[in-house]
């Protein structure tokens, strides 16, 4: 289904993973980035963007369901919602499962990710961006928060649902100290925020110098990892950061009990996952000291 080699030539790399492209179904170049949308025999239809593969129909809960039900099930009480990125649709679908969610705003920039989503991916967004709780934004992410700081706008849990830190890259504001320092402006005092770091086994250096800044901007953080069968090279590391301390984790029966008012499906994530993820294996606890 998928094929590998390990290259020695430096410009190619040392490694390189290839998904077998059985139907091009969409593909543009955006004032932002490369977009295509692609058929695989295992993975069903794959959303790449300047070449990365960012999500895949066949396993897209097991990121989702880690970025979103983790941070809301662990502050108990979110009702407003802010999700930076996420184009593809699959975090709000994954986040209006939570009925006391009361409002969720996305700040996406790039319009054409939303467009296709709802076209090409309804397996992964369902009908997500119906939602009336919703409020779509599409603007330059970084900018959006540092604007809607000084407004006064305040959000229970935020996600960053990005690409990676990429030099140049889109993305690439949303791993600063500033945009971190403005999501701790827009946070509730007992909020909480969720990013993506990638791999850090095969990508260090997207775990190393994001989680310093976020250090710098919030009182305490935390990681946790999930493997995504598509994200080749081992597991991927989520921070999550917090003005206190004492907000990061959440005793097991109040985990339990939360998921189980909830009343949320999923196919990835339970309570004893959730507590489990926490647990980092040496060479994370090394690169993340």
């Amino acid at each position: 289904m998928t094929a590998w080699s390990v290259e020695a030539d430096e410009q190619l790399g040392a490694f390189r993973i290839g998904l077998r492209m059985s139907r091009v179904l969409y593909h543009e170049s955006s004032e932002h980035q490369d977009i295509v949308l692609f058929e695989n025999p295992l993975y069903g239809r794959v959303l790449a963007l300047n070449g990365i593969v960012q999500t895949t129909e066949r396993d897209e809960f097991f990121y989702h369901e880690m970025l979103v039900h983790v941070p809301l099930l662990t502050h108990g009480a979110a009702r407003r919602v802010l999700i930076v990125g996420g184009g593809d649709g699959g975090a709000i679908e994954e986040l209006f499962k939570h009925a006391a969610v009361e409002a969720a705003t996305m700040v996406e920039i790039d319009e054409s990710v939303v467009a296709f989503a709802k076209e090409h991916l309804r397996g992964i967004c369902g009908a997500a961006f119906e939602d009336p709780r919703l409020e779509l934004v599409i603007a330059d992410g970084a900018a959006w928060v540092e604007r809607a700081a000084l407004a006064g706008r305040r959000y229970d849990v935020i996600l960053i649902d990005s690409t990676d830190a990429i030099a140049a890259g889109p993305a690439e504001p949303l791993f600063t100290t500033a945009f971190y320092r403005a999501c701790g402006a827009l946070l509730a005092d007992d909020g909480l925020l969720v990013t993506q770091n990638s791999v850090p086994f095969s990508e260090p250096e997207s775990l190393v110098a994001p989680l310093a800044r976020l250090k710098e901007a919030f009182a305490a953080v935390a990681c946790y990892r999930v493997a995504v069968p598509s994200f080749y090279g081992g597991d991927m590391v989520f921070s999550m950061a917090a003005k206190e301390g004492g907000r990061l984790s959440a005793p097991p029966e109040a985990l339990a009990a939360r998921h189980a008012e909830a009343g949320i499906e999923t196919h990835y994530y339970t309570p004893a996952i959730h507590r489990g993820a926490f647990a980092l294996p040496p060479f994370i606890d090394d690169l993340i000291a």
